[in-house]
């Protein structure tokens, strides 16, 4: 990080505050931040912050949140509003939805997770004192009792959806959120209603592939009594019923182009009438809508109205297939242990390594909704306290297809190995192995720990073996950390 300019602003935005209880903490950030030419000022808790924000002028905080007496993310809370334009970066060893999602809520600038990288934490400094300071200003929202998290997973992924989730909630904005069927939509949709101010009002829902297309206008908008044949007494809408609160349009690429014009003349007015009324009816809705469908797709095939898509597209929100984030696999099989031996009363269930490796190879096409499927028939069918790698679906273990024109591992490496078996056959060595193993692992290593900027014990998670395995690797292959990183 270079040294801040030497201007008035600058001057006042080099005084940093770091607010945290463990010395090692405080120490490392101290040495980084002077050696990048900042002032850090220290405080082991909220007391002590508050004295140095008092006597300083400071523009930035460095915030962990489980601190000694009041929290961090009440104690950011509190002081926003006091000193509306300091950024705060929260941290933490103890990531999750919830954690991550109010962070965000309470106007912090961002949120990052212990052990982190040292580059992230001078990368966030640099981002967020550039911010000017007379722009900032920030939607808040008062903190409710904590619900339990709706969504799960620790990937970097899904740490910006719950950064995503916890900005928009702040705001009535129209999300939508598009992904691969069983990716979890709904549960997104929820947890933006339930960190909102709307989140004591309906969350109503209306999936609009599952409903035939005839049925799918008194859905929406309800009909008096008599509007057409078998309509026997008045009915309200999900337009009416999610008044005040939030109506959630799952699959909203599958509506019909007829009513599609009726849905925006009601996003743009906010008013619509039943079947068969007069009565004007006023709705104030926030509305959020979701589709497996590529709506860009659906317009150049004139079966989706542009001018809805971009009434829709205000926030949008795309969220990864599961094989794009196989890190929270184990995290999400563990999840599903839990909450099946809750609902099923079958017991506490555990899965054994050499399975769990299988279930986090697995493509898993119908995403999450097929994981959490599976799961709960394995828990069922497994009489033991263990899911054995024998008891898992054959399916499992068939070769993943791939996309078109892409050769898998393993056809590369014995194209690439043809040659050193075929002249080892030939002079009858011995040592092939010895040979070929540095050969697959040098590359491997190097490239994960480049890719987690050598933080070894990430890496040795990432591989599944331990650290001391993984450091005599790195001296056996003489392995050099050319940034100067290694923790």
């Amino acid at each position: 990080m270079s040294k801040p300019a030497e201007t008035e602003q600058s001057k006042e935005s080099s005084k940093i505050l770091v607010l945290d209880d463990e010395h090692s903490i405080r120490w490392v950030l101290e040495r980084t931040l002077s050696q990048a030419g900042y002032i850090p000022h220290l405080a082991t808790d909220v007391p002590e912050a508050r004295q140095h924000l008092g006597k300083h002028s400071i523009r930035l905080a460095l915030v962990d949140i489980n601190l000694p007496g009041q929290d961090g993310l009440s104690f950011a809370r509190e002081i926003l509003e006091e000193y509306p334009s300091l950024m705060i970066i929260v941290m933490t060893g103890q990531s999750t939805m919830y954690n991550t999602v109010e962070a965000m809520k309470a106007g912090v600038f961002d949120y990052v997770t212990k052990p982190f990288d040292i580059d992230e934490i001078e990368e966030l400094v640099k981002r967020a004192l550039r911010v000017p300071l007379n722009t900032r200003e920030i939607t808040r929202i008062k903190s409710r009792k904590k619900e339990d998290d709706l969504l799960t997973g620790q990937s970097k992924v899904m740490h910006d959806l719950y950064k995503a989730i916890g900005r928009v909630s702040a705001t009535d904005l129209t999300v939508l959120i598009q992904g691969e069927s069983g990716t979890g939509k709904e549960l997104i949709a929820r947890s933006i209603h339930q960190h909102s101010l709307r989140a004591s009002q309906p969350f109503v829902a209306i999936n609009c592939a599952a409903i035939p297309s005839e049925l799918m206008e008194s859905e929406l908008f309800g009909h008096e009594k008599g509007a057409f044949t078998g309509a026997t007494d008045r009915k309200r809408g999900k337009l009416e019923l999610a008044s005040q609160g939030t109506l959630f349009l799952d699959e909203i690429g599958d509506m019909p182009m007829r009513l599609q014009s009726k849905l925006l003349r009601v996003l743009q007015e906010k008013q619509f009438e039943r079947l068969g009324g007069h009565e004007l009816i006023t709705t104030n809705m926030r509305v959020i809508a979701a589709t497996h469908h590529d709506l860009e797709n659906l317009i150049n095939n004139s079966q989706f109205r542009t001018d809805l898509y971009y009434r829709l597209n205000v926030f949008p929100v795309n969220i990864a297939s599961l094989r794009e984030r196989r890190e929270d696999i184990p995290v999400l099989v563990e999840h599903f242990l839990q909450k099946g031996s809750k609902e099923m009363a079958v017991g506490c269930k555990a899965v054994e390594p050499e399975a769990m490796s299988v279930l986090a190879r697995y493509n898993w096409p119908g995403n999450i909704r097929e994981l959490e499927n599976t799961v709960k028939s394995l828990m069922i069918t497994n009489v033991t306290g263990t899911i054995m790698l024998d008891s898992l679906p054959k399916n499992l273990f068939k070769r993943q297809p791939l996309p078109d024109s892409e050769e898998s591992l393993e056809e590369v490496a014995s194209r690439k190995l043809e040659a050193l078996v075929k002249d080892a056959v030939q002079f009858d060595r011995g040592s092939l192995m010895a040979e070929v193993l540095p050969q697959v692992e040098r590359p491997l290593l190097n490239l994960l720990l480049e890719q987690t900027r050598w933080n070894q014990q990430r890496a040795a998670r990432i591989l599944g073996i331990n650290r001391n395995t993984l450091r005599k690797k790195i001296e056996t292959l003489g392995l050099k950390n050319q940034r100067g990183l290694e923790k």
